[in-house]
């Protein structure tokens, strides 16, 4: 009922760190059950602080859409390496898989045990401990994700009589005959994951959903020895005990039940597991995947730009508030960035500034562009018009271009010529009724 998606989010001074986002599919986007259920999960998640359990950093609604942004983790769900192991025709190693389910032990019992802000108890059951649930990363790390049909003591929504939450292979025999329920149900299904890692099958599997309900209802658990002789009998004791119909025959912890694998793995003749060893499991049996991850890690690291901070945009402006770059100065205000801003921009693009940082051109100018002049009067306002040369004379070489002042007293001026020339008209032409004004190119007179 919720999609997930890789996102990575972005601060200043170049912080960044990559996150999974999970939002409600937008065909429940209007389910107001659904959406307390999810805002529950957040809820809960939030409280929860555990090196095994997904962690939880935001809930957030964008564009009437409820998301929470959660902890990401590069790795292989259970599901995933039990489908990958069972085409190869084998299943995973016996220490391996204690350590994980041992992991995943002491995330439940952090959860079981957690108590509010008052002191009191939040009585969390995680109720859907199941493969897809885990998730192994490319570093041997352990997390268990997934709260949204927990139950707890604050939460919202309620579950209603006659409603199965969670999958159907992995419920515990009081939950599917709607009993109450408490952590010794997690205990319940820990047990019938670490079971099929173990003997590499399903244990509760049937033709339909009603089949599979009869079975675990029934409990019948086949010895995992006769399943696969390798099995130990310390180990196989431990199957048995943590997979009792009854609860009071189980484990009463998910503590207990991590001990004992992990005193399983400690007295056991074979190689003693780390984590360094079940990453190297992951990444021998997921290359591509590991791969891919490790290219995509490198890729945000040299192609995602990163926003300038104050201080990069006021070195590249040449000077702080208080002085040269690399003094120790006061925190500059929003005026002297902004002044220092727009001074580094008229750099960049060769524009001249003035005194008070205010460049020609860019908003906020304080210079002032001289006045337009009258065309006809005083000085040009534009370049003068370029002149026809005449041919130059044979004898003496010389241009006869301009005219000497002589010449040009025997033959005046036009009017037009005058006002190409930049020359004020004679003052009988303007008491005449012509008019000089502004124009965009010489030679152009308009009447009144």
């Amino acid at each position: 009922m919720a999609e997930v998606f890789k996102a990575k989010a972005i601060g200043p001074e170049g912080f960044e760190k990559v996150v999974a986002i999970k939002r409600i599919l937008p065909s429940v986007a209007e389910d107001e059950e659904f959406i307390r259920m999810f805002v529950d999960e957040a809820k809960i998640t939030s409280a929860l602080s555990h090196a095994n359990l997904a962690q939880t950093f935001d809930l957030g609604r964008f564009n009437d859409t409820w998301y929470i942004a959660m902890e990401y983790v590069a790795g292989k769900d259970l599901r995933a390496v039990f489908e990958r192991l069972k085409r190869r025709g084998d299943r995973m190693p016996l220490p391996l898989a204690a350590f994980v389910m041992a992991r995943v032990c002491e995330g439940l019992d952090y959860a079981h045990r957690k108590r509010d802000s008052s002191g009191a108890e939040m009585d969390i059951v995680h109720r859907d401990v199941s493969p897809q649930n885990v998730i192994v990363s490319f570093e041997g790390e352990v997390k268990l994700i997934d709260f949204g049909i927990a139950r707890s003591a604050n939460k919202l929504s309620g579950t209603q009589a006659g409603v199965l939450k969670g999958k159907l292979g992995y419920m515990s025999p009081e939950q599917v005959r709607g009993l109450p329920m408490d952590r010794r149900s997690d205990v319940f299904a820990a047990g019938v994951v670490l079971y099929e890692l173990c003997t590499g099958q399903r244990l509760f599997a049937g033709h339909s959903d009603y089949g599979v309900l009869q079975q675990v209802q029934a409990a019948n658990v086949p010895q995992p020895s006769k399943v696969d002789p390798l099995i130990p009998p310390e180990l196989e004791r431990i199957l048995l005990k943590a997979l009792a119909r009854e609860p009071h025959a189980r484990y009463p912890f998910a503590a207990d039940l991590a001990g004992d694998l992990m005193r399983f793995l400690l007295a056991s003749r074979q190689q003693r597991v780390s984590r360094e060893d079940l990453a190297a499991f992951m990444k021998a049996m997921f290359p591509e995947d590991h791969a891919r991850e490790e290219a995509a890690v490198e890729d945000t690291r040299t192609q995602v730009p990163r926003a300038p901070s104050a201080g990069a945009v006021a070195s590249r402006a040449g000077k702080t508030a208080a002085g040269p770059v690399g003094a120790v100065a006061r925190p500059m205000s929003m005026d002297e960035l902004a002044a220092a801003e727009r001074s580094a921009l008229e750099k960049q693009l060769g524009l001249h500034s003035s005194p008070t940082g205010a460049g020609r051109g860019l908003p906020g100018s304080s210079r002032k562009q001289p006045p337009r002049q009258r065309a006809g009067c005083g000085k040009r306002s534009w370049p003068r018009p370029r002149l026809r040369s005449r041919r130059r004379s044979a004898s003496t070489n010389r241009s006869s271009w301009p005219p000497s002042p002589a010449r040009a007293r025997r033959r005046p001026l036009s009017p037009r010529s005058r006002l190409r020339a930049g020359r004020r008209p004679p003052a009988r032409r303007r008491r005449a009724g012509l008019r000089q004004l502004p124009l965009p190119f010489p030679g152009r007179e308009l009447r009144r």
